[in-house]
């Protein structure tokens, strides 16, 4: 995004992208039909998707009806955001929803990858660490230069690392790969951002970078055969979707939020209120922060935004410290959990205007932390002060355990740390200084007794 907007003094205006599609139409032909065959005779049509078998075309009235399973027009999917680049405040989103404690108990997102279907991503400072190579799905190259701006803010919000001292990010040990299917040209017209550029990056998520996350800050107005196979073929592969609900404020359903396998989301502010822009009707599964929340903004700037589309990405974080914790995880196991933890808002138990209510990662922490003796974090190189750490959560009524760092050079055993230091009553975390070419390893016993081991 030009780095004169963020001069501009908090505009407020719904991100609408209106897209010129041309009367183009997205075609699936039926499964009896063979598609070598079927191209033979049909001419005019483009195979776009091979996963899911659909096709292109500008024209289908001289196609034959008794071939075609479904065929419909390659409408617009729009991005749900307002622009308010006031600068960076204090990150009250994360008081919020308890974020800090999975952090505390070293849960990052590490091992987890999210696709953000999105406008690309910029090279920002604070994604050093996560941004992996992605793809683009309007000119099919590797370009995921963010020329609008709204996919950088998306990235922050799932993984962005630290601005002066503090996480923007709610897990930001995620990879993040960028799949721009939006963009806009050198005379500032949009291209792309149609159901068949979404359906596209949506495959590729899943099929080229095995994503164990798709976020998508995006949606349209209109259902689409399309689109819903293209949510249901990554359902089956057990990648969990988030959707933003939408931002016009009223009962108007948005896909792919709306579909049964997505997870959908609404927007609170910071009195935990639902936010005027946010979407009311049963595709809002959760809600969480999305009133100027802390983003990123061309690839050293940090700023505000606001809308659903901000809110996704938040419950995306969560989700990828919910599978940190438990790899295979389902999207009925997450679902369950959210439900049974989410703060509830508004009235008694699930509602159009909240969902089931504010994301909770703390009770979630809890939630799938509580019944376990022990959890330990893998080993973490602290990059502030190149200290190795290893975090040690506990159950109440249950030993302390013996937990202490070695390192070994040229396999001699060196320098060996038990240094401890508590951050809650049932969390601490023992602390060693990095030294060159020396391998370092964790040991956690029950008890210098015992000397059993914990595995982590």
């Amino acid at each position: 995004m030009k780095k004169f907007i963020f001069f501009i003094l908090s505009i407020s205006i719904m991100l609408l992208i209106q897209v010129t599609v041309s009367a183009e139409y997205i075609v699936k032909l039926k499964s009896d039909i063979r598609l070598m065959n079927a191209e033979e005779e049909i001419k005019g049509l483009t195979l776009a998707v091979p996963a899911l078998g659909l096709y292109t075309a500008d024209n289908i009235t001289d196609i034959d009806p008794a071939l075609i399973e479904f065929a419909e027009e390659n409408t617009e999917v729009v991005l749900f955001d307002s622009y308010d680049y006031s600068h960076a405040s204090e990150r009250w989103e994360h008081t919020l929803t308890g974020v800090r404690s999975m952090w505390d108990t070293g849960v990052y997102g590490s091992g987890v990858r999210v696709g953000v279907i999105d406008s690309g991503c910029n090279s920002h400072e604070a994604l050093s660490g996560n941004l992996q190579t992605g793809a683009n799905f309007i000119d099919e190259s590797g370009d995921t230069i963010d020329n609008i701006g709204h996919g950088t803010s998306v990235c922050g919000v799932i993984a962005a690392r630290y601005e002066s001292g503090s996480a923007i990010g709610a897990a930001h040990k995620t990879e993040i790969i960028p799949i721009k299917f939006i963009d806009v040209n050198k005379n500032g017209k949009t291209i792309g951002g149609t159901i068949m550029s979404l359906a596209k990056s949506m495959i590729s998520a899943v099929d080229d970078f095995q994503c164990d996350i798709i976020n998508m800050s995006c949606g349209s107005a209109s259902g689409s055969a399309a689109l819903k196979e293209a949510v249901d073929y990554a359902a089956s592969k057990g990648v969990i979707m988030v959707a933003a609900a939408g931002n016009d404020g009223n009962t108007q359903y948005n896909y792919p939020a709306a579909y049964e396998n997505v997870i959908g989301v609404g927007s609170v502010g910071a009195e935990k209120k639902r936010s005027s822009f946010s979407n009311v009707n049963d595709s809002v599964f959760v809600t969480a922060p999305g009133e100027k929340v802390n983003v990123l903004a061309g690839t050293d700037k940090y700023g505000q935004n606001s809308g659903t589309s901000f809110s996704a990405p938040y419950v995306s974080g969560v989700i990828a410290l919910m599978r940190e914790i438990r790899p295979e995880i389902t999207l009925s196991e997450v679902r369950n959990i959210i439900s049974e933890t989410a703060e509830d808002l508004g009235s008694n138990g699930y509602d159009n205007y909240f969902g089931h209510g504010l994301i909770r990662a703390d009770a979630i922490a809890d939630y799938m932390l509580g019944e376990s003796d022990y959890f330990t974090s893998g080993i973490d190189l602290c990059p502030e002060d190149d200290f190795y750490e290893i975090r040690l959560r506990v159950r109440d009524g249950v030993k302390t355990p013996v937990c202490l760092f070695a390192g070994y050079e040229e396999g001699k055993l060196g320098q060996i740390s038990a240094d401890k230091q508590y951050i809650d009553d049932n969390i601490f975390m023992v602390r060693m200084k990095k030294t060159d070419g020396e391998e370092v390893k964790g040991i956690i016993w029950e008890s210098f007794d015992t000397m059993k081991p914990i595995e982590f």
